[in-house]
């Protein structure tokens, strides 16, 4: 093999930050020739056509997602559990066994979305769990209902660490937070707008014999099924899969841009954009994607899942009826994506991912605890109203920096895929099983295991670890900081240094 070919093929397989002292490939010196006739108008232009077509595409699909998952909560105010002939102890078990499946679908699906890209998976997944959900409908035993969330579980695994992948494939690490709070921003509209359906649905209650939590579910899944069709045309391949023609959304040079910026975001050697199966391995093995899963588990899934399958119950349990009820738990969770969002572009612009979502987790905990404590007094219940929105937001708020803390300290895009599926499996498996279980009917009002549990999960399972992770990141940095950058490019190749990825003594991590 001569010189230039093995020098073809390392390029392909680096992925790491170098300094611009360093050797540029002649598609690096092209990107930068891009990268300039894009500044200014070209670059707000292409700015705006990703957000405008990748951001809507996929919040709605995820609001879609949220709401045949938690639709549930609000079918039992609609006399769900009496018609299917199911107690509340199997309602929480049929709402756990939802997680099993989508938390061992997590990490297949984010692997098949890498292979066969965005256009194919995602309409096969969404339009799957829509005809799943309206078919629920029909359901008429409790064998049946853990069936249907079982299978509900393996087709909705995709969008959630599928969205993050795509968006962390088609925008820069700084530009990140931003886009995936508006991406997550959908799973709190989802309570919102949930609680809207479940209120309009409840007027059909009895119409042409059949109970609101049947029209419920074959209203929201057949809308499902209709934007599943609809994702193959809403959806663009990844950058790198990408041709534009003169039908395209982007012209070939906005197409050559976005494919390059992404690919250069941390230099001139790119990360290697070929699957390989080491890659999962790696992640595996990877302390960052432990402390991160501990993170999502106990800081975002347990709380968050509590929140949403419980919020209606615990809402009319303040002495609002039914109905009512669904409606009020409508402004907790608009706040909740404002804040969400407002989180994220701070994150952005300061780069301060820990100082983010250590913030995140202090709303969500004062909130916990104002709610523990004033729901022992009904005359006080405004006060509790108050306090669901400070916990709805906060735990809302910290989902989208562990997507961006992750993806942007990860650089290779199937290491990264690997580590986004298995932090969500573990996380959707143990949050989403112990979180639908936590808050006991036999408890209500009060609650005392699962306020406890929440509050205990935030500090030990999620604070704790964020501080921890947070600490080995800037002691790593500052290690690397004290080298020589001579020596290290003496005792090093640039291939050599490609290879370690993040591990290079040249990449710096994100805090």
């Amino acid at each position: 093999m001569s010189t230039s070919e093995s020098k073809a093929d390392s390029d392909v397989e680096v992925a790491a930050v170098y300094t611009a002292e360093e050797t540029h490939s002649e598609e690096y010196e092209r990107f930068l020739v891009v990268e300039k006739a894009m500044e200014g108008d070209g670059h707000k232009r292409l700015m705006r056509k990703l957000d405008y077509r990748l951001l809507p595409s996929l919040s709605l699909l995820y609001l879609l997602a949220s709401l045949d998952k938690s639709n549930a909560s609000n079918a039992k105010l609609f006399g769900f559990l009496e018609e299917v002939g199911m107690t509340s102890t199997q309602f929480n078990l049929a709402l756990t066994v939802l997680f099993f499946t989508y938390g061992l679908s997590e990490p297949v699906c984010n692997v098949a979305l890498r292979r066969f890209g965005p256009k194919i998976w995602f309409p096969i997944a969404v339009t799957t769990w829509g005809l799943i959900t309206t078919l629920t409908s029909i359901c008429s035993s409790y064998g049946g209902y853990i069936g249907i969330r079982l299978c509900l579980g393996a087709a909705e695994a995709t969008i959630y660490p599928g969205g993050y992948l795509l968006l962390s494939m088609w925008y820069k690490p700084k530009e990140l937070a931003t886009r995936m709070s508006i991406f997550y921003g959908a799973n709190t509209a989802a309570g919102a707008f949930g609680g809207v359906i479940a209120y309009g649905v409840g007027n059909l209650d009895g119409a042409h014999g059949w109970r609101a939590w049947r029209w419920l579910f074959l209203i929201e899944g057949l809308i499902t099924v209709f934007f599943g069709l609809c994702s193959y045309i809403l959806l663009p391949s990844f950058p790198h899969q990408y041709k534009a023609d003169s039908r395209s959304w982007l012209t070939a040079e906005e197409a050559e841009y976005a494919r390059l910026r992404t690919k250069y975001a941390n230099g001139p050697h790119a990360p290697t954009y070929q699957f390989q199966w080491s890659d999962v391995r790696n992640a595996a093995k990877d302390r960052k994607t432990w402390f991160m899963m501990l993170l999502f588990w106990f800081g975002g899934s347990i709380p968050t899942y509590s929140l949403s399958y419980t919020l209606p119950t615990m809402v009319k349990n303040l002495g609002y009826t039914a109905i009512k009820a669904q409606a009020l738990t409508t402004p907790p969770y608009i706040f909740a994506t404002i804040v969400c969002i407002t989180v994220g572009v701070l994150s952005d612009r300061y780069r301060r991912r820990y100082v983010a979502i250590m913030s995140a987790y202090t709303l969500g905990l004062v909130g916990i605890i104002i709610l523990w404590i004033t729901v022992h007094y009904p005359h006080i219940s405004g006060v509790s109203y108050f306090a669901i929105f400070l916990a709805a937001a906060g735990y809302a708020a910290q989902a989208p920096i562990v997507g961006s803390w992750t993806s942007e300290n990860v650089p290779n895009p199937s290491k990264r895929a690997a580590a986004i599926g298995l932090l969500m499996l573990f996380g959707s498996v143990g949050g989403g099983g112990i979180g639908s279980n936590i808050y006991l009917g036999s408890q209500a009002p009060t609650y005392p295991l699962g306020f406890g549990f929440s509050v205990g999960a935030t500090v030990l399972g999620a604070m704790i670890p964020a501080t921890i992770h947070y600490v080995l990141l800037r002691r790593d940095n500052r290690r690397r900081d004290a080298l020589d950058q001579n020596e290290i490019m003496e005792k090093y190749t640039h291939e050599e240094l490609s290879k370690m990825e993040e591990y290079s003594p040249l990449f710096r991590y994100s805090t």
